[in-house]
């Protein structure tokens, strides 16, 4: 899909990348730059800044690095049209209609066939479910205490121990084996010799993505057999590291708090008891991506996962991921070690709404977890619960809210409030230096790694990166480079791109702007080198620094070139007019 140049720079600048960034991973400012935690990699010293002049973001830790239209595309696993289009509705910008590609064609009808092949898998385990063959199923939801309506209202079925029922389903309805096999639903046989479906056995909930449209299925085995739940494989239109069960239940209810729990059951039960804010995960821990997905639908989040120990732990493990995504975060649990599902069904739906209700904020939770390792009677361990406590507090970016829990934990002590809020400021500001230090030192190490003795591969991306730097920052520049050097010059076919774009907004704009340079190149993988181009660059301390720099990058360059042409000569001429062009060169001296 293509749309006019012109559309997607008015979409981007109607599109602060801070305020965008800020929707999905809480900012600090540090000077002229944000900094958070990195959302595409684990990390607990924030090392992903953005620029809020240049318009784009960059990560020291790992790399990651784009203007708004990339950080969309990594954040939403969305490609560039779609970033687009949901820029475009959040400035309130008219799209024209694009022009579609053929592969975007191709791409777009298989989508369509694969959405279709799973509502009619769907509507066929639904009717199994109704079957002789379905009665086991029946009879284990009957002693769920399911309701029909909400068994209709969440499409349950019933896939049959047949080995190839729904393949042969499918055909029928004229699918071929290929979109089968890409729906995921279909597997081949082990002896290659055939193909089965993959769920067999097994009560079916369908999982709906947030518009409504089943992606996936998970499967709980009704006999003896491992694993007991099982889902969808990774498919194009579903993964369970992204989709959460029941979210297109819990959109529609327009709450702006959501409760999170572990299964689908317990999902099921809480929205059949009126509680239609409720999402599960996906037999797998809670993620970043979750979380992602999430922040779209909700401000804050009650965490009810079992109160067993494997609960208990999950949601710790839970808390650091949506508190870094800007979540408030509260926690419940169920008593005596119960699931909600059994809890609700024993002492019904009031009961329940009152556990929601005295919900503790995540600090109290973690402070009580902790709590249950102390014997606070003696002295050493007081000194060592009050020490973890302080840990945890120096996480919250409230002051207020840091002194209110240091009162707590003074309370339950009796160690001076003071000297607990010490500890606290002492590791909130060895934090905020080591922000700084640690980005600084990560752009200096990217910046220097390629002028290391011998790693001239490194040296030849750097000299690359210079001049595209220098091309980009004045006009004159570029047309002194422009003149001397040519496409085969350039190592990276990417970085003559540039060059050349770089050249053509000099000619066309104007300037060069960061983030517009980097929106033309519409995938990710391209965006992160051009971005990294003006994120770890130093600018030239002087005009003599420029040109020196400048005349370095592009003799390493053209030498390597020659070096190259001279072990593939294979005439007296050709070696003959290398040496000339090598002569040349060392008397070649760029001035501005």
């Amino acid at each position: 899909m293509r749309y006019p140049r012109e559309i997607i720079e008015e979409v981007r600048l109607q599109n602060d990348i801070v305020e965008v960034i800020s929707q999905y991973v809480p900012l600090k400012q540090k000077g002229g730059s944000y900094f958070g935690l990195c959302p595409f990699h684990n990390e607990k010293t924030p090392s992903f800044s953005v620029n809020s002049e240049k318009q784009f973001y960059y990560c020291f830790g790992c790399g990651a690095a784009g203007n708004v239209f990339g950080f969309l595309m990594e954040m939403e696993n969305c490609d560039f049209p779609e970033a687009l289009k949901k820029l475009a509705d959040r400035a309130h910008v008219s799209l024209p209609e694009p022009e579609k590609s053929a592969q975007a064609m191709v791409a777009e009808q298989l989508k369509a066939r694969l959405f279709e092949i799973h509502t009619v898998a769907g509507r066929f385990y639904h009717d199994i479910l109704q079957s002789d063959e379905g009665a086991a199923a029946r009879s284990y939801m009957k002693e769920r205490k399911l309701k029909p309506n909400i068994t209709r209202k969440f499409g349950l079925g019933f896939a049959p121990e047949r080995r190839n029922v729904l393949l042969e389903h499918l055909k029928e309805k004229g699918y071929s084996i290929n979109d089968m096999l890409q729906s995921g639903l279909v597997i081949e046989n082990k002896d290659k010799n055939g193909y089965h479906d993959r769920f067999r056995g097994r009560l079916m909930f369908p999982i709906f993505d947030p518009q409504g449209r089943v992606v996936g299925f998970g499967g709980r085995i009704m006999g003896k057999g491992e694993p007991k739940y099982l889902n969808s494989p990774e498919t194009i239109l579903f993964s369970k590291s992204r989709n959460l069960y029941g979210l297109n239940f819990a959109k529609a209810a327009r709450k702006k708090e959501l409760i999170l729990v572990e299964g689908y059951m317990d999902m099921i039960s809480l929205y059949q008891a009126g509680f239609h804010n409720v999402v599960a995960a996906l037999g797998t821990a809670f993620n970043q991506e979750h979380a992602r997905t999430l922040k779209k639908f909700a401000e804050d989040i009650i965490l009810l996962y079992d109160s067993d120990e494997a609960g208990t732990n999950a949601a710790l493990r839970a808390i650091p991921v949506l508190t870094s995504n800007g979540f408030r975060v509260r926690v419940t649990q169920v008593p005596d070690g119960k699931d909600p599902d059994d809890f609700i069904k024993e002492n019904g739906a009031l009961a329940f709404s009152k556990l929601l209700i005295n919900a503790v904020h995540y600090i109290s939770f973690e402070i009580a977890c902790i709590r249950r390792n102390y014997n606070l009677d003696n002295p050493e361990h007081k000194v060592r619960f009050a020490t973890e406590a302080a840990d945890i507090l120096s996480k919250l970016d409230n002051a207020i809210e840091r002194n209110v829990y240091a009162s707590e934990v003074s309370r339950m002590t009796g160690v001076e409030e003071g000297a607990i809020r010490s500890e606290i400021d002492k590791r909130v500001k060895k934090v905020d230096d080591a922000f700084q230090k640690e980005a600084e030192k990560r752009r200096q190490m990217n910046q220097k790694a390629s002028s290391v003795g011998g790693h001239r591969e490194k040296g030849l991306m750097e000299a690359q990166r210079s001049i595209l730097y220098f091309s980009a920052s004045e006009q004159k520049v570029y047309e002194k480079l422009v003149s001397v050097l040519d496409k085969e010059d350039f190592t990276e076919d990417l970085y003559y791109r540039v060059f050349q774009t770089i050249g053509q907004l000099w000619g066309e704009v104007g300037n060069v702007f960061p983030a517009e340079l980097v929106s033309y190149f519409e995938n990710t993988a391209e965006q992160k080198p051009v971005t990294e181009v003006f994120a770890i660059q130093l600018p030239a301390q002087s005009k003599e620094d420029l040109q020196k720099a400048m005349n370095e990058a592009v003799k390493l360059l053209k030498r390597t070139k020659i070096d190259k042409l001279t072990a593939t000569a294979t005439t007296v001429e050709e070696l003959q007019g290398l040496v000339e062009a090598k002569r040349m060169l060392d008397s070649l001296y760029i001035t501005i």
